[in-house]
Protein backbone atom coordinates (compact mmCIF):
# COMPACT_ATOMS: atom_id res chain seq x y z
CA UNK A 1 0.00 0.00 0.00
CA UNK A 2 1.17 3.50 -0.82
CA UNK A 3 0.18 6.64 1.09
CA UNK A 4 -0.50 10.30 0.38
CA UNK A 5 -1.33 13.39 2.42
CA UNK A 6 -4.88 14.70 2.85
CA UNK A 7 -4.24 18.26 1.74
CA UNK A 8 -3.33 20.79 4.40
CA UNK A 9 -4.59 18.54 7.21
CA UNK A 10 -1.25 16.74 7.04
CA UNK A 11 -3.00 13.40 7.65
CA UNK A 12 -1.27 10.40 6.06
CA UNK A 13 -3.92 8.43 4.19
CA UNK A 14 -3.73 5.15 2.28
CA UNK A 15 -4.25 5.58 -1.45
CA UNK A 16 -7.10 3.09 -1.16
CA UNK A 17 -9.69 4.05 1.43
CA UNK A 18 -12.30 1.68 2.82
CA UNK A 19 -15.81 2.88 1.98
CA UNK A 20 -18.03 1.55 4.75
CA UNK A 21 -21.40 2.24 3.13
CA UNK A 22 -21.67 -1.56 2.69
CA UNK A 23 -20.96 -2.18 6.38
CA UNK A 24 -24.01 -2.66 8.57
CA UNK A 25 -26.38 -1.90 5.69
CA UNK A 26 -28.19 -3.64 2.85
CA UNK A 27 -27.45 -0.86 0.35
CA UNK A 28 -25.08 -3.17 -1.58
CA UNK A 29 -26.74 -6.51 -0.92
CA UNK A 30 -27.78 -8.43 2.17
CA UNK A 31 -26.10 -7.41 5.41
CA UNK A 32 -23.69 -10.00 6.79
CA UNK A 33 -22.05 -8.93 10.04
CA UNK A 34 -19.33 -11.60 9.97
CA UNK A 35 -18.41 -10.62 6.41
CA UNK A 36 -18.31 -6.97 7.47
CA UNK A 37 -15.87 -7.71 10.28
CA UNK A 38 -13.70 -9.87 8.00
CA UNK A 39 -13.55 -7.08 5.41
CA UNK A 40 -12.45 -4.48 7.96
CA UNK A 41 -9.75 -6.79 9.33
CA UNK A 42 -8.57 -7.58 5.81
CA UNK A 43 -8.35 -3.87 5.06
CA UNK A 44 -6.06 -3.43 8.05
CA UNK A 45 -3.90 -6.34 6.88
CA UNK A 46 -3.63 -4.75 3.43
CA UNK A 47 -2.30 -1.50 4.87
CA UNK A 48 -5.51 0.50 4.50
CA UNK A 49 -5.52 3.13 7.24
CA UNK A 50 -8.47 5.27 6.17
CA UNK A 51 -12.12 4.32 6.68
CA UNK A 52 -15.16 6.36 5.65
CA UNK A 53 -18.70 5.90 6.93
CA UNK A 54 -21.79 7.98 7.80
CA UNK A 55 -24.20 8.11 10.70
CA UNK A 56 -27.15 7.10 8.52
CA UNK A 57 -25.51 3.94 7.12
CA UNK A 58 -27.46 1.17 8.78
CA UNK A 59 -28.99 3.80 11.09
CA UNK A 60 -25.73 4.02 13.01
CA UNK A 61 -24.76 0.34 12.77
CA UNK A 62 -21.94 0.99 10.30
CA UNK A 63 -20.29 3.35 12.78
CA UNK A 64 -20.79 0.90 15.63
CA UNK A 65 -19.20 -2.00 13.75
CA UNK A 66 -16.27 0.13 12.59
CA UNK A 67 -15.77 1.51 16.06
CA UNK A 68 -15.68 -1.93 17.62
CA UNK A 69 -13.33 -3.57 15.09
CA UNK A 70 -10.97 -0.58 14.83
CA UNK A 71 -10.68 -0.02 18.57
CA UNK A 72 -7.01 0.27 19.50
CA UNK A 73 -5.80 0.79 15.92
CA UNK A 74 -4.07 4.00 14.87
CA UNK A 75 -6.19 4.69 11.79
CA UNK A 76 -8.20 7.50 10.22
CA UNK A 77 -11.95 7.30 10.65
CA UNK A 78 -14.06 9.67 8.58
CA UNK A 79 -17.81 10.01 9.00
CA UNK A 80 -20.61 12.16 7.63
CA UNK A 81 -23.69 13.85 9.12
CA UNK A 82 -26.65 15.67 7.65
CA UNK A 83 -29.36 13.02 7.29
CA UNK A 84 -31.63 12.25 10.21
CA UNK A 85 -30.86 8.79 11.52
CA UNK A 86 -33.99 6.67 11.60
CA UNK A 87 -36.21 9.18 9.79
CA UNK A 88 -37.23 8.06 6.31
CA UNK A 89 -39.94 9.70 4.19
CA UNK A 90 -41.06 8.16 0.90
CA UNK A 91 -38.12 5.77 1.03
CA UNK A 92 -35.46 8.44 1.60
CA UNK A 93 -33.71 9.83 4.64
CA UNK A 94 -34.59 13.40 5.54
CA UNK A 95 -31.78 15.96 5.59
CA UNK A 96 -31.28 18.29 8.53
CA UNK A 97 -28.41 20.77 8.75
CA UNK A 98 -29.68 22.87 11.63
CA UNK A 99 -26.89 23.67 14.06
CA UNK A 100 -28.51 21.87 16.99
CA UNK A 101 -29.13 18.74 14.97
CA UNK A 102 -25.62 18.61 13.50
CA UNK A 103 -23.93 19.18 16.87
CA UNK A 104 -25.96 16.40 18.45
CA UNK A 105 -25.39 14.11 15.45
CA UNK A 106 -21.62 14.56 15.69
CA UNK A 107 -21.65 13.74 19.38
CA UNK A 108 -23.69 10.59 18.67
CA UNK A 109 -21.23 9.55 15.94
CA UNK A 110 -18.38 10.13 18.38
CA UNK A 111 -20.12 7.88 20.89
CA UNK A 112 -20.82 5.10 18.37
CA UNK A 113 -17.29 5.16 16.98
CA UNK A 114 -15.72 5.36 20.41
CA UNK A 115 -13.02 7.72 19.22
CA UNK A 116 -12.36 11.24 18.00
CA UNK A 117 -13.52 11.66 14.41
CA UNK A 118 -10.53 12.22 12.13
CA UNK A 119 -12.59 13.97 9.47
CA UNK A 120 -16.20 15.10 9.91
CA UNK A 121 -17.97 15.76 6.60
CA UNK A 122 -21.27 17.44 5.86
CA UNK A 123 -23.24 14.82 3.93
CA UNK A 124 -24.50 16.07 0.55
CA UNK A 125 -25.16 19.67 1.63
CA UNK A 126 -26.51 22.38 -0.67
CA UNK A 127 -24.44 25.45 -1.49
CA UNK A 128 -26.40 27.50 1.03
CA UNK A 129 -25.58 25.02 3.79
CA UNK A 130 -21.90 25.03 2.85
CA UNK A 131 -21.90 28.83 3.08
CA UNK A 132 -23.71 28.86 6.44
CA UNK A 133 -21.17 30.61 8.68
CA UNK A 134 -23.05 29.78 11.88
CA UNK A 135 -22.89 26.08 11.06
CA UNK A 136 -19.20 26.31 10.24
CA UNK A 137 -18.51 28.03 13.57
CA UNK A 138 -20.35 25.22 15.34
CA UNK A 139 -18.20 22.65 13.54
CA UNK A 140 -15.02 24.48 14.50
CA UNK A 141 -16.19 24.48 18.12
CA UNK A 142 -16.56 20.70 17.92
CA UNK A 143 -12.92 20.61 16.80
CA UNK A 144 -11.93 22.72 19.81
CA UNK A 145 -13.90 20.44 22.13
CA UNK A 146 -12.09 17.35 20.84
CA UNK A 147 -14.93 15.54 19.09
CA UNK A 148 -13.48 16.16 15.63
CA UNK A 149 -10.00 16.77 14.19
CA UNK A 150 -10.85 18.19 10.75
CA UNK A 151 -13.94 19.23 8.78
CA UNK A 152 -14.86 18.70 5.14
CA UNK A 153 -17.72 18.30 2.70
CA UNK A 154 -18.98 15.15 0.95
CA UNK A 155 -20.56 16.32 -2.30
CA UNK A 156 -23.69 14.87 -3.86
CA UNK A 157 -26.10 13.89 -5.20
CA UNK A 158 -24.75 14.68 -8.65
CA UNK A 159 -26.78 17.78 -9.53
CA UNK A 160 -24.84 20.88 -8.50
CA UNK A 161 -21.53 19.34 -7.46
CA UNK A 162 -19.21 21.82 -9.14
CA UNK A 163 -20.73 24.88 -7.44
CA UNK A 164 -20.95 23.06 -4.12
CA UNK A 165 -17.33 21.97 -4.36
CA UNK A 166 -16.14 25.46 -5.23
CA UNK A 167 -18.16 26.85 -2.31
CA UNK A 168 -16.48 24.36 0.05
CA UNK A 169 -13.08 25.50 -1.21
CA UNK A 170 -14.02 29.17 -0.82
CA UNK A 171 -15.39 28.67 2.71
CA UNK A 172 -12.19 27.09 3.94
CA UNK A 173 -13.27 23.49 4.46
CA UNK A 174 -10.31 21.14 4.57
CA UNK A 175 -11.51 18.44 2.17
CA UNK A 176 -14.09 17.52 -0.41
CA UNK A 177 -15.35 14.11 -1.47
CA UNK A 178 -16.71 13.63 -4.97
CA UNK A 179 -17.42 11.09 -7.72
CA UNK A 180 -14.50 10.66 -10.11
CA UNK A 181 -13.88 7.86 -12.60
CA UNK A 182 -13.06 7.21 -16.26
CA UNK A 183 -16.70 7.66 -17.32
CA UNK A 184 -17.46 10.58 -14.96
CA UNK A 185 -14.44 12.87 -15.14
CA UNK A 186 -16.22 16.19 -14.67
CA UNK A 187 -16.65 18.12 -12.52
CA UNK A 188 -13.97 16.03 -10.79
CA UNK A 189 -11.06 17.20 -12.93
CA UNK A 190 -12.05 20.83 -12.33
CA UNK A 191 -12.38 20.26 -8.60
CA UNK A 192 -8.98 18.56 -8.51
CA UNK A 193 -7.33 21.55 -10.22
CA UNK A 194 -8.99 24.05 -7.89
CA UNK A 195 -8.48 21.87 -4.85
CA UNK A 196 -4.76 21.46 -5.44
CA UNK A 197 -4.43 25.25 -5.66
CA UNK A 198 -6.03 25.53 -2.19
CA UNK A 199 -4.24 22.51 -0.65
CA UNK A 200 -7.57 20.72 -0.19
CA UNK A 201 -7.85 17.10 0.78
CA UNK A 202 -9.31 15.40 -2.30
CA UNK A 203 -11.29 12.23 -1.60
CA UNK A 204 -12.78 10.44 -4.60
CA UNK A 205 -15.50 7.83 -4.68
CA UNK A 206 -17.27 5.48 -7.15
CA UNK A 207 -14.08 4.60 -9.10
CA UNK A 208 -15.84 1.73 -10.84
CA UNK A 209 -18.90 3.70 -11.97
CA UNK A 210 -21.37 1.42 -10.17
CA UNK A 211 -19.91 -1.84 -11.53
CA UNK A 212 -19.58 -0.66 -15.13
CA UNK A 213 -15.79 -0.57 -14.86
CA UNK A 214 -15.47 -4.08 -13.47
CA UNK A 215 -14.89 -7.51 -15.01
CA UNK A 216 -18.34 -8.75 -13.98
CA UNK A 217 -20.15 -5.59 -15.14
CA UNK A 218 -23.31 -6.58 -13.28
CA UNK A 219 -25.72 -3.65 -13.39
CA UNK A 220 -28.85 -5.63 -12.48
CA UNK A 221 -29.08 -4.46 -8.90
CA UNK A 222 -31.49 -5.78 -6.29
CA UNK A 223 -34.45 -3.54 -5.36
CA UNK A 224 -32.93 -2.22 -2.11
CA UNK A 225 -29.48 -1.69 -3.65
CA UNK A 226 -28.31 1.93 -3.40
CA UNK A 227 -27.04 1.81 -7.00
CA UNK A 228 -30.61 1.60 -8.29
CA UNK A 229 -30.65 5.37 -7.96
CA UNK A 230 -28.51 5.41 -11.09
CA UNK A 231 -30.10 6.30 -14.43
CA UNK A 232 -30.69 2.96 -16.15
CA UNK A 233 -30.16 4.29 -19.67
CA UNK A 234 -26.83 5.80 -18.64
CA UNK A 235 -25.68 2.48 -17.20
CA UNK A 236 -26.54 0.60 -20.37
CA UNK A 237 -24.80 3.11 -22.63
CA UNK A 238 -21.79 3.27 -20.31
CA UNK A 239 -21.52 -0.51 -20.41
CA UNK A 240 -21.58 -0.59 -24.21
CA UNK A 241 -18.99 2.18 -24.45
CA UNK A 242 -16.74 0.47 -21.91
CA UNK A 243 -16.80 -2.83 -23.81
CA UNK A 244 -15.92 -1.27 -27.15
CA UNK A 245 -13.66 1.67 -26.23
CA UNK A 246 -12.21 1.29 -22.72
CA UNK A 247 -11.74 -2.44 -22.25
CA UNK A 248 -9.27 -2.66 -25.20
CA UNK A 249 -7.03 -0.13 -23.39
CA UNK A 250 -7.05 -2.24 -20.23
CA UNK A 251 -6.23 -5.35 -22.26
CA UNK A 252 -3.38 -3.61 -24.07
CA UNK A 253 -1.88 -2.71 -20.68
CA UNK A 254 -2.28 -6.24 -19.35
CA UNK A 255 -4.74 -5.32 -16.61
CA UNK A 256 -8.42 -5.79 -15.86
CA UNK A 257 -11.00 -3.01 -15.78
CA UNK A 258 -11.01 -2.75 -11.98
CA UNK A 259 -7.27 -2.10 -11.90
CA UNK A 260 -7.36 0.36 -14.80
CA UNK A 261 -10.18 2.27 -13.09
CA UNK A 262 -8.27 2.70 -9.83
CA UNK A 263 -4.95 3.49 -11.50
CA UNK A 264 -6.68 6.15 -13.60
CA UNK A 265 -7.95 7.98 -10.50
CA UNK A 266 -4.61 7.66 -8.71
CA UNK A 267 -2.83 9.13 -11.73
CA UNK A 268 -4.22 12.50 -10.59
CA UNK A 269 -3.12 14.42 -7.46
CA UNK A 270 -6.00 13.13 -5.34
CA UNK A 271 -5.50 12.12 -1.71
CA UNK A 272 -7.32 8.79 -1.62
CA UNK A 273 -9.93 6.80 -3.53
CA UNK A 274 -12.74 5.24 -1.51
CA UNK A 275 -13.69 1.78 -2.77
CA UNK A 276 -16.73 -0.32 -2.04
CA UNK A 277 -15.88 -4.01 -1.67
CA UNK A 278 -18.28 -6.75 -0.66
CA UNK A 279 -15.73 -9.59 -0.73
CA UNK A 280 -12.17 -10.09 0.44
CA UNK A 281 -11.17 -10.90 -3.14
CA UNK A 282 -12.50 -7.56 -4.39
CA UNK A 283 -10.85 -5.60 -1.61
CA UNK A 284 -7.51 -7.33 -2.17
CA UNK A 285 -7.61 -6.62 -5.90
CA UNK A 286 -8.40 -2.95 -5.31
CA UNK A 287 -5.64 -2.59 -2.73
CA UNK A 288 -3.10 -4.23 -5.02
CA UNK A 289 -3.80 -1.57 -7.66
CA UNK A 290 -2.17 1.02 -5.36
CA UNK A 291 1.33 -0.22 -6.15
CA UNK A 292 2.97 3.06 -7.15
CA UNK A 293 2.83 2.23 -10.85
CA UNK A 294 0.20 4.42 -12.43
CA UNK A 295 -0.81 5.34 -15.95
CA UNK A 296 1.41 7.16 -18.40
CA UNK A 297 0.49 10.67 -19.50
CA UNK A 298 -0.42 9.30 -22.93
CA UNK A 299 -2.83 6.77 -21.44
CA UNK A 300 -4.44 9.39 -19.19
CA UNK A 301 -4.87 11.73 -22.18
CA UNK A 302 -6.38 8.90 -24.23
CA UNK A 303 -8.90 8.18 -21.47
CA UNK A 304 -9.70 11.88 -21.16
CA UNK A 305 -10.42 11.96 -24.91
CA UNK A 306 -12.64 8.91 -24.61
CA UNK A 307 -14.57 10.63 -21.84
CA UNK A 308 -15.24 13.56 -24.16
CA UNK A 309 -16.39 11.14 -26.84
CA UNK A 310 -18.67 9.30 -24.41
CA UNK A 311 -20.17 12.54 -23.06
CA UNK A 312 -20.94 13.77 -26.57
CA UNK A 313 -22.61 10.48 -27.46
CA UNK A 314 -24.80 10.68 -24.35
CA UNK A 315 -25.75 14.31 -25.00
CA UNK A 316 -26.58 13.64 -28.63
CA UNK A 317 -29.02 10.82 -27.84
Amino acid sequence: MHYRVLGRTGIRVSEIGFGAWAIGTDMYGAHDRERDIALIRTALDLGINTFDTADMYGEGLSEKILGKVLRGYDVNVFTKVGYEVGRVVNGRHVQNFSVNYIVNAVKESYRRLGRRITLLQLHNPSTSVIRDRELRRALLKLVEEGYVEHIGVALGPETNVLNEGLAAIDEGYESIMFVFNILEQEPGRTLIRRGVESSMGLITRVPHASNVLTSGQDINFKPNDHRNLRNRDWLIKALEFTDTRIKPIAQSLGMDLETLAIKYVLSYPVSTVMVTAISIEELTKYANAADGNYLSNNTVKALESLYEEFTKSINND
